[in-house]
């Protein structure tokens, strides 16, 4: 009897872990597209202030574009490493689990480890 149980608590863990990789995955993709969607605005604000003031000081408002797609690339890199991915960040190529080089085998950039 005990080894039902067992059997039924395993089973239980592995549902509840995939439930809340599941949640994980929707959490960070529903952040991604805020970030995606503000970056449009920053954008558009940009082009209202270039319009009407050509010479004025946009690096803040790129400034805050950067940080965002900085932290676009963060939260894609733990979606794969959620699916047991790994990506280059420079050239985006994509790697297995296996693969434990430090180094990327197509553009030779360092592998950033999560």
């Amino acid at each position: 009897m005990a080894g039902i149980f067992d059997k039924l608590s395993s089973a239980s863990k592995g549902v509840s872990d995939m439930s809340k990789s599941a949640s994980e995955t929707n959490n960070l993709k529903k952040k991604i597209a805020y970030e995606q969607e503000r970056i449009q605005e920053v954008m558009q604000e940009i082009g209202k202030h270039y319009y009407a003031n050509p010479n004025g000081d946009y690096s803040a408002l790129c400034a805050d574009i950067d940080d965002r797609k900085r932290r676009i690339n963060s939260m894609r890199n733990e979606l794969q490493s959620i699916k047991g991915v790994r990506m280059c960040t420079k050239c985006g190529t994509k790697f297995d689990e296996k693969y434990t080089f430090e180094f990327c085998g197509k553009c030779g950039s360092k592998l950033v480890s999560e």
